[in-house]
């Protein structure tokens, strides 16, 4: 199959495909912040516990997999690695379920990660493949919807599920249809042609080429830290509005899936559509997006967490998940235009490898971690203060490293 023969319908159709594949992705990652007050009060471990469970525990295997599992997409079917990942993840999802102990739930949701560490590399390879750069960032946008339409179904599935049939059945409802969606990818799914025929470099030459471009460096370390302050705020909000407000399970669910499903795929919709368009111009607004995206973010923080009402701080969480979805489709495709062809999946693993740990590892354990400190003064409201820290820390030094990313971004996609 050779891609510039390849009709816009198909490329659009598995576009779609690999966007469902990143939505099942963030279901089964993203439904255990809805059941984490079950959880928690079935097994009895503090907050610093949970901060583990859905951070460090899950991140730290789901990144140091992705490298291998990346090469194994850079040498053969990316599309077959793929598959293979969505099966493994949805049965680990499902199996959670029957965990008998808390420890036990720990080790089935690193399995999650270990499959999960499958789905994104392959992906963003294909796409890249798929779509030429002029529209690149857009198309990575459109597959990032993916990930907000599955923090809203995760939501939904968890609230509405968890509150009538408990965290244990949720679970296995939520990871069960991963494995039909294994087989649509297998059968329907084409691995694209290469755009370069280029050998697989080894490990170590593709560190040393992607580590030495500062933009690169710099867009790793800003990406750390949106991450640290995204998945500090997406995976404690359930909770922060349970605790502060009092809001049922299932309210929770259904009313943060909308905001953050419809407002995160409108950010990254917009944010994917203005980069592609200012980049004409100057490539550096692929980075300025970015830092427009977690710079803005700082304000709304304040106000939802501070809101003297559920509803009111439902409403500004708003414009802050718009702001946070604006900046994947921009990093991707900076990433992307950075790396060779040969080394596209590599350097998605290695962008994991970096914002898994230090970002998404870290955060929501530093979360609890505070929350459990403050709790000695303020109570259920430490948790507040928690977020608050994190969210605003991460957000502006991310904004910043995006902006030092841009003053080398031009001079090193052009020496590819």
């Amino acid at each position: 199959m050779n891609t510039t023969h390849t009709s816009s319908a198909y490329k659009y159709y598995v576009l779609f495909i690999l966007a469902a594949v990143n939505m099942f992705n963030y279901v089964d990652r993203n439904v255990v912040s809805i059941l984490l007050v079950p959880i928690q009060d079935e097994f009895q471990v503090s907050d610093g516990a949970m901060g583990l469970l859905t951070g460090m525990a899950f991140m730290l295997v789901h990144s140091l997999f992705g490298i291998p599992l990346a090469r194994l997409a850079d040498r053969h079917s990316r599309r077959n690695v793929l598959v293979a990942g969505v099966a493994v993840w949805s049965a680990m999802t499902a199996l959670s379920g029957f965990a008998r102990s808390f420890p036990q739930l720990v080790s089935l949701r690193m399995g999650v990660g270990i499959g999960e560490a499958a789905g994104s590399p392959p992906a963003h390879s294909m796409i890249s493949d798929y779509f030429p750069p002029a529209s690149r960032a857009l198309a990575l946008s459109l597959y990032s919807v993916g990930l907000y339409a599955g923090i809203m179904v995760g939501y939904f599935a968890a609230g509405w599920l968890g509150i009538r049939f408990g965290w244990r059945t949720t679970f296995i409802v939520v990871g069960l249809p991963g494995l039909a969606l294994s087989a649509l990818v297998a059968l329907t799914v084409k691995e694209p042609p290469r755009r370069s025929h280029q050998a697989v470099a080894p490990l170590v030459v593709v560190f040393r080429h992607l580590l030495r471009k500062r933009s690169f460096l710099a867009l790793q370390l800003a990406a750390s830290f949106h991450a640290l302050s995204a998945y500090g705020a997406v995976l404690w909000m359930p909770t922060f509005m349970h605790r502060v407000y009092s809001m049922p399970l299932d309210e929770i669910g259904l009313k943060l899936g909308v905001i953050s499903g419809l407002g995160g795929g409108a950010g990254a919709i917009i944010g994917g559509f203005a980069a592609d368009r200012a980049a004409r111009r100057d490539v550096r607004w692929y980075a300025w997006v970015a830092a427009i995206s977690a710079l803005g973010a700082l304000f709304p923080t304040s106000l939802f967490l501070f809101a003297a009402s559920s509803e009111l701080a439902l409403g500004c969480f708003l414009p802050y998940i718009v702001l946070v979805g604006m900046y994947t489709g921009p990093l991707f495709a900076m990433n992307q235009a950075l790396a060779p062809t040969r080394m596209r999946a590599t350097a998605v693993a290695i962008h994991l490898l970096i914002v898994s740990i230090l970002g998404g590892g870290v955060g929501p354990w530093i979360v609890g971690g505070l929350s459990d400190l403050f709790a000695t003064e303020y109570g259920d409201e430490g948790l507040r203060y928690s977020m608050l820290i994190v969210i605003c820390a991460g957000s502006f030094f991310a904004g910043v490293l995006y902006l030092i990313a841009g003053t080398s971004l031009s001079r090193e996609i052009e020496s590819e």
